[in-house]
């Protein structure tokens, strides 16, 4: 089917299916006389929801919720509701218990309905039946068609609820279920006060695209009788709204008019529940309310998680392992139930949950709370207080306050943690740094359940020291714990709502409307600053720019500025890793970034860096059940080879930390042929298929370039004075240290020979003081940098652990050949004794500058060979190959770049 409703790149399509389901529900509330309409919520629950469809919900053996039928009522009536309905799971337990007591109520449940032939349950929501045929209801669900059949001749109304939300192992539903579930279903929800927008629009749009014609067409393709059905392919289909609260937070915030013909007066002889039935039958129905995406499953899942951690029970270890369910599931709920055990361990913890439950249905923390509260902790009682103001705010602004109080809670708790562990005595945070950035981690990270052995090895523990690291345990526990419980509800709630994003993207294409746009978020920490990876990156976010290609970059910056395709976000905070000089790692506003990538439409995420932002996109990955992609621009193995003293054995368990990191991605973005082979080989074992070998692009030449005066590097220098070049970062692993020696052996045939370092570093004094004759010039802009590139005479490139050499594509670029070690990166690059030169060792790297400047005709074809080289790396065909391989839709490039 046609996709006649693409999103362009430079609209919002979180904006375009907002509007216009804001202009359906526009129009469905002026269809009835509210005067004569009935106002229900189809699709609510309490605590009579008792065992959940969900199996680790039953495993763990916590009901869907412990909201008592008086509250669930009482909130109804708050809301304005003029009908009241339970709809709890395969149950009408509440309701005949309302009739009991002369209220008047609805009859009806939420059935959990089997279909066979495709492994999959359905829950449909059945109205108006007696307590025999509850008993009858529960028997045929076993099988859907009985179910409908039975309901059917009975004159029993159902409604299909969130439609594209159902419960299978059945990866490959095909289409065919939708053509039956178009003859079989007359009433379908449209709005789901817990389901995001996207699947409403999407079920909103296929209803509305049901014409006579195909439904007949579908009955007699799949030998189905509508009529069976209670289905008259001839009526639009009943479209209906329920809140599918189970909490009592949002119930009866949305639901569903029903039309009564002459209501006051019928009131008079008939019941509420009666006339709610009857239109309800005849199809009299118009939904109401706001969809909220993910918020309002959000701040429910805060209240159902608060709520299990105080009440949960042990759910028993010989139960749980042999209940039903794979070993990954019983595992998994092994896990979350000693989380939750030992939530209800910690008093404190305990209290500060039962607030939070407290304050989301409007009563605020007692008085003197706040003067009880250690003072490092009264803002999470100010946040609570805001929260139970809310309650008396609109809706969507209650559920916003909430959020953005949740938000701010979150990041003043991470800066708690922060400044906790840098209050602690230095003797602590060396230890700890030292487990975390040593030889030492890496020796004691296979044994994470002795958390002891992690800070003080199997040596003899210091009692300071020891006590020292307990103390700052427990300063870090309630902090720790409380942001782990809301990051928990953050990441399940927008996981619940996206399980079936595959199946989501399939249907839209189905039905030719509704289709996501195709947009990547790069996550990177390096953007800004001075190095080789900045560099390309920036060269990246130019092209992007220039072309309008849809990926947006995201970067964590204090002093940055957003810009088209570029967002920033201020860090939380930020610290200096220890060995790595002026390095500054920040810690992103983690809730930001997924605010971002939601709002923007996103469906892909991209990474560059294995430090915060790697743990930011997999978090986003899992939270949105997205597509992941790596960017890998270091080779991490040499650098702690070249940098640290770990031995073989010790950097073997530092590789499979990064093979297990990038196992986590749906693909891998490499730099060279070396590095590919290596992630699919049995180090690494990555899928072969998911290695993409790219490369960066060739910067344009600088205009106006004018090549810089020898004399002015070095007095003593004239043009011909032969000039070598380096241009990177300052460190250890660079091979900078080799230069002495490379210098003193080309200075045997070369007595003149000089040599120019740009760039800056950790080791740049070290390297001063054993190369005092070199000229060092420090960082350089673009312009200057281009001016060495066109003056001086050859590029030198003594690293050996580099994924790619950027640097030499710039001095190609500018007419500068280069030599450098046969190794991966620039041995894909330079061309043999064509470019520039690939050696072996240093002898043969000293050898061959010799023949180099021995010649001038050589140096004058080289350095044409070097500009040719340069323009095989354009940036278009390399960009589009890149989007390409991450599925965006560009046009396709056949030959592979370098």
């Amino acid at each position: 089917m046609a996709r006649d409703d693409l999103i362009p790149l430079d609209g919002n399509f979180r904006k375009k299916i907002a509007d216009e389901f804001k202009h359906y529900l526009a129009q469905e509330s002026t269809r009835f006389d509210k005067d004569n309409c009935l106002k229900i919520d189809l699709h609510c629950h309490d605590e009579n929801s008792d065992v959940p469809d969900e199996l680790w919900g039953r495993i763990l053996r916590v009901p869907e919720t412990w909201l008592k039928t008086k509250k669930l009522v009482k909130r109804l009536e708050k809301t304005g509701c003029t009908v009241n309905t339970v709809t709890n799971h395969n149950n009408a337990r509440s309701c005949w218990d309302l009739q009991d007591k002369g209220i008047d109520v609805l009859p009806a449940a939420e059935f959990t309905c089997y279909f066979d032939e495709y492994n999959l349950y359905l829950h449909v929501l059945t109205y108006g039946f007696d307590r025999e045929q509850e008993k009858v209801l529960n028997k045929k669900r076993q099988d859907i068609y009985d179910f409908l059949r039975y309901a059917t001749e009975k004159d029993i109304p159902v409604i299909l609820p969130h439609p594209l939300y159902f419960y299978t192992e059945n990866e490959n539903i095909d289409f065919e279920l939708f053509e039956k579930l178009a003859v079989m279903f007359q009433r379908f929800e449209v709005l789901n006060g817990q389901r995001d927008l996207w699947q409403s629009v999407l079920t909103l749009n296929w209803t509305q695209s049901l014409t006579p014609e195909k439904i007949r067409a579908y009955g007699k393709k799949h030998n189905l009788n509508p009529a069976d059905f209670g289905v008259d392919p001839d009526q639009a289909k009943v479209l209906t709204g329920g809140s599918d609260d189970h909490m009592g937070i949002f119930v009866g915030d949305c639901g569903s008019w029903l039309y009564v013909e002459n209501l006051k007066q019928r009131l008079e002889t008939q019941k509420p529940s009666e006339l709610a039935l009857e239109a309800i039958k005849k199809g009299n129905v118009s939904p109401f309310g706001v969809v909220l995406e993910n918020e309002k499953l959000q701040i429910a899942l805060l209240d159902y998680f608060a709520q299990v951690a105080t009440k949960m029970k042990d759910p028993g270890l010989f139960r749980l392992m042999f209940h039903r369910g794979e070993l990954k599931d019983k595992v998994s709920c092994f896990v979350i139930a000693n989380v939750f055990l030992e939530l209800q361990k910690r008093k404190n913890i305990n209290k500060f949950l039962n607030f939070v439950s407290d304050t989301l249905r409007g009563k605020k923390p007692g008085k003197l709370v706040k003067w009880q509260v250690h003072k490092d902790y009264r803002f999470c009682i100010d946040y609570l207080e805001q929260i139970a103001d809310a309650n008396q705010l609109p809706q969507r602004e209650f559920a916003g306050k909430v959020n953005e109080s949740i938000h701010k809670m979150f990041n003043e708790l991470c800066l708690l943690v922060v400044q906790r562990l840098r209050k602690a005595s230095p003797q602590t945070n060396q230890t700890l740094i030292k487990g975390l950035f040593t030889e030492d981690f890496a020796g004691q990270i296979e044994m994470p359940s002795q958390l002891s052995v992690l800070f003080y090895g199997n040596h003899k523990k210091d009692s300071n020291s020891e006590g020292d690291i307990g103390s700052l345990i427990d300063n870090l526990a309630f902090p720790l714990l409380i942001l782990l419980v809301i990051l928990s509800t953050m990441v399940a709630s927008t996981r619940v709502l996206y399980a079936n994003r595959r199946f989501l993207n399939r249907f839209s294409d189905y039905i030719g409307k509704g289709c996501h746009q195709k947009r990547a978020l790069y996550l990177t920490d390096t953007l800004c600053d001075k190095n080789g990876v900045s560099n390309s990156l920036s060269g990246k976010l130019k092209e992007i720019q220039k072309y309008d290609y849809p990926v947006d970059f995201l970067i964590c910056h204090e002093s940055a500025k957003s810009e088209p395709h570029l967002h920033v976000v201020k860090p939380i905070t930020s610290f200096c890793a220890p060995d790595y000089g002026e390095q500054e790692i920040r810690v992103p506003d983690l809730l930001e970034i997924c605010k971002i990538f939601y709002e923007g439409g996103y469906d892909r995420i991209v990474c560059s860096t294995e430090g915060p932002m790697a743990v930011v996109s997999l978090l986003i990955k899992f939270k949105f059940n997205v597509p992941s992609y790596f960017f890998m621009h270091t080779d991490w193995m040499d650098f702690i080879k070249e940098t640290t003293d770990l031995n073989k054995y010790q950097r073997d368990r530092i590789r499979r930390i990064f093979r297990a990191l990038y196992q986590q991605f749906d693909g891998i973005f490499t730099l060279n042929s070396d590095h590919k082979a290596w992630l699919s080989g049995y180090e690494m074992e990555l899928d072969p298929n998911k290695i993409f070998m790219t490369a960066h692009h060739a910067q344009p030449a600088t205009s106006n370039v004018i090549p810089v005066n020898k004399q002015a590097l070095f007095a003593d220098a004239t043009q011909h004075t032969p000039i070598l070049f380096v241009a990177c970062r300052v460190s250890r692993e660079k091979g900078l240290f080799e230069l002495p020696d490379l210098l003193a052996r080309v200075k045997k045939h070369i007595p003149d020979i000089k040599l120019v370092i740009a760039g800056q570093g950790p080791a740049e004094e070290e390297l001063k003081q054993v190369m005092p004759e070199a000229k060092f010039l420090g960082w350089l802009d673009k312009q200057t940098l281009a001016s060495m590139y066109a003056g001086l005479d050859l590029f030198v490139f003594p690293s050996q652990f580099d994924t790619f050499g950027n640097v030499i594509l710039e001095s190609f670029v500018n007419g500068m050949p280069a030599i450098s070690y046969n190794c991966k990166g620039p041995k894909d690059i330079i061309q043999n004794n064509i470019s520039g030169y690939l050696v072996d060792s240093p002898e043969q790297m000293a050898d061959k500058i010799v023949e180099y400047f021995s010649s001038v005709e050589t140096k004058q074809v080289m350095k044409l060979a070097a500009k040719a080289r340069a323009d095989e790396y354009q940036a278009e065909p390399i960009m589009k190959k890149f989007l390409s391989d991450m599925g965006l839709e560009v046009e396709p490039i056949a030959a592979e770049v370098g």
